[in-house]
């Protein structure tokens, strides 16, 4: 099974399929980028004047993804620094136990008035930290 906490389903489109008939590579990106922005807003960060930014995003890409497809992209912060955070991601089916996808990126933090990177404050610190426990 998997030790992600949190989970959502991804809605997947017609035009999210390229030539082959699979998931285009870099819609994977877009996947992990709502279920990212779900995550916040589910472990209580709201985004609004304290917000983040991509410093770094890997993928391995590991099973097409075909239509008819049920996925799901599970997502955890995995280590906090004093201005970053590294995120992990998977997207995969339980019901036919594949893994489509994993990723990993590093977040900055950033105060949205000025776009300036800071150290991740005590109240965002601890939110991460007690829905990750």
């Amino acid at each position: 099974m998997t030790d992600y906490r949190f989970k959502t389903p991804i809605q997947i489109r017609y035009s999210d399929f390229d030539m082959l008939g699979h998931i285009n590579n870099a819609t994977i990106v877009t996947y992990f980028e709502v279920a990212r922005i779900y995550y916040f807003f589910e472990i209580g960060w709201k985004l609004d004047d304290i917000s983040n930014v991509v410093a770094h995003l890997d993928i391995d890409f590991m099973s097409p993804i075909l239509p008819g497809s049920k996925v799901d992209c599970y997502v955890k912060t995995s280590s906090l620094g004093s201005k970053s955070f590294q995120m992990q991601y998977e997207l995969r089916s339980e019901k036919e136990d594949i893994i489509y996808a994993k990723g990993h990126s590093v977040q900055v933090c950033i105060e949205k008035p000025s776009g300036a990177a800071i150290i991740i404050p005590d109240n965002i610190r601890d939110i991460i930290t007690n829905y990750e426990k």
